[in-house]
This record gives C-alpha cells, sequence and structure tokens, in this order.
C-alpha cells in the first residue's frame, strides 16, 4: 500500500471512530432509512417505542423523574422509587449481603434520581433506612415476599427536584398499569413497558425476569402511582405515612416539569405529528381535541396519560375507554 492510500485510510477510520462514539453519547433514536439533508435531520421526531413492546425513557422529566436507582457498595443497584421529599421505596431483599451475612450499611448506598447515561447529578447519600415488618432476608416465604420493602431516608431533599410518586395497594381495571425502571440489560437508561399490565400476557408484554424486576405503576393524569403486585401492608403503609397523591417537582433547575419529550415521540407514534415536521403545537392542539382533554398546548401529565392510554388500546384492539 501506498503511503498516499494508507493516510486516507487512517483518515477515513478516525472520522468513522469519531463518528461512533459521537452517536453513543447522544439521545437514542430510531434508524433512518434514507440520508437526509441537514434540514430535514433538524427536525427529525423520533418515535416512542424503541421496540415493539417497550420504548427507552427520557428520565429528566416528570414523572419518570421520580424513579432512580440505588447504588449498592459498587456492587449491585436496585430500582428506588421516591415517595417524598427525601424518602424512597426499595425492595428490602437489595439492602441485604446474602454472602457475608449482613445488612448493607447506610453509608455503603447512594441514590441516584432521574440517572440517565452515566448522570449522576441528581444524587444524594443515605441517612437510614428501615425494613417492613415481616420480612426476612434469608427466607423466601410468602410473608417475607409480601413485606419485601425498605423505606429509605436521604440526607438531600431530592424529592423537591424530583417530584414524587404516590402509593396504592388499589387498582381498577381502568387503571393505566405499566412497568419502568432499569434493567441489567439497560443499566444507564430507563425502560417502560406501557403493554405490560393486568389483562397482559407476561411473555410478550412485560420484561423478562432474568434482567431484574421493574416496579408496577398505575399512570395517572397527575403523575405516577406505585402500585406493587405484592400489596404493602396495611400497618407498613400507615407506620411509613406513604400517601396516594403523587406531587410534582417544586423546583426544577435539572429535571422538565412536563413530559415533553415523550408527549413529543407519542405524537409521531399515533401519527398526529410527521417525523420530519417542527410543528410540534398544532399536532398537541390536534391530539389534545381529538382525545377530548383540555386544549393546553402543553405536553403535561394528563396528556402524557391520554396518549399513553390511546396507544394502548391500538396495541390491545379495543376501543379507548
Amino acid at each position: 500500500m501506498t503511503p498516499t492510500k494508507l493516510c486516507a485510510l487512517l483518515i477515513a477510520t478516525f472520522v468513522l471512530l469519531t463518528g461512533c462514539g459521537a452517536q453513543q453519547k447522544s439521545a437514542p433514536t430510531q434508524p433512518s432509512s434514507s440520508t437526509t439533508s441537514p434540514e430535514a435531520t433538524q427536525y427529525e421526531n423520533p418515535g416512542f417505542l424503541a421496540g415493539k413492546e417497550f420504548a427507552l425513557l427520557e428520565a429528566r422529566e416528570y414523572p419518570w423523574s421520580t424513579i432512580g436507582r440505588l447504588n449498592i457498595a459498587g456492587r449491585h443497584f436496585c430500582n428506588g422509587t421516591m415517595v417524598g421529599t427525601r424518602k424512597l421505596l426499595a425492595p428490602a431483599s437489595c439492602l441485604y449481603n446474602l454472602v457475608d451475612g449482613r445488612w448493607f450499611q447506610p453509608n455503603e448506598m447512594v441514590f441516584v434520581a432521574g440517572y440517565q447515561r452515566d448522570d449522576a447529578t441528581i444524587s444524594s447519600a443515605v441517612k437510614s433506612y428501615q425494613i417492613a415488618q415481616g420480612f426476612t432476608p434469608e427466607k423466601k416465604s410468602l410473608k417475607s415476599l409480601l413485606n419485601n420493602w425498605a423505606l429509605v431516608d436521604l440526607t438531600n431533599p431530592l424529592g423537591n427536584y424530583t417530584g414524587w410518586v404516590g402509593v396504592t395497594n388499589q387498582t381498577t381495571p381502568n387503571d393505566l398499569i405499566i412497568e419502568a425502571g432499569y434493567r441489567r440489560s439497560w443499566e444507564h437508561i430507563q425502560a417502560l413497558f406501557p403493554f405490560c399490565n393486568q389483562y397482559a400476557n407476561r411473555t410478550i408484554a412485560c420484561p423478562v425476569r432474568h434482567e431484574g424486576p421493574l416496579n408496577r405503576f398505575s399512570l395517572t393524569t397527575q403523575g405516577l402511582v406505585l402500585a406493587p403486585s405484592n400489596a404493602i401492608a396495611d400497618q407498613t403503609y400507615q407506620s411509613w405515612n406513604l400517601s396516594l397523591q403523587p406531587v410534582a417537582p417544586q423546583k426544577s433547575p435539572y429535571v422538565t416539569p412536563h413530559p415533553q419529550n415523550s408527549v413529543q415521540r407519542l405524537l409521531v407514534d399515533l401519527q398526529y405529528l410527521e417525523k420530519n415536521t417542527p410543528d410540534v403545537g398544532k399536532a398537541l392542539l390536534r391530539a389534545q381535541q381529538d382525545l377530548g382533554i383540555a386544549q393546553t398546548g402543553q405536553a403535561d401529565s394528563a396528556t402524557l396519560h391520554h396518549l399513553l392510554k390511546r396507544l394502548n388500546a391500538l396495541y390491545n384492539g379495543k376501543p379507548v375507554s
């Protein structure tokens, strides 16, 4: 190979590697089958679903910002959910070291809310935690399973910046049930399974169990409500002062207080918005009118709820209730 050709090959390789590195750091978008002009790319709107059964979320927007990762001693993590200004719920089993036969200490834990692609800006050390009465880490009894909860107290008031979820033991057939959180195969980005509800075939519409359990929520017009399959004991619910009502962020330097990214992507999947158009406002108003909700022109939690409900109806082949 001549020096000239070798130089050209090295330059081309450098450009290719540089492009790949930049792509890994950017938000995931739907693949395009054709080359588009710079003007068209500027307005490219990705759809909501990344696969047939799941979506990848923007963790820095409410209500997804209420979900985070509780990192344990550099060994593993579990899904944690904000339920107050400084409080979150996590599986009690995650806080126990089966190898050493001991509970992990608070100073071995860090909670990161709205964790997104190695961005741990919204984080806090753990001050203390409480284990639900009846949970026994080395026993797999039904009683222990039903009480597999820990209430974690944080040193920083992250809930002011992320908002928090409500918690309920009751769901109805009309509730919009979803599963969301971080999986072992997608450790650095939140995944949502929007069709994993009380009517779903779990082998098709829900995450596989070996990739780690996700939390089960009811998505309401105000935000997320944690609705675990194994209900939290009434005594625990009351003693921990859990509430049904979700709360939006009070301060928003880190989190978008409305689900703008999710709503815009849902508008694409529901064919209110073309992929290569900047006219999101008109599409949003048309969708709100069609859904019979207030035409605010704002991508709020109520709009997210109704769009995701419409997507569920189309997926299930049923009319919107």
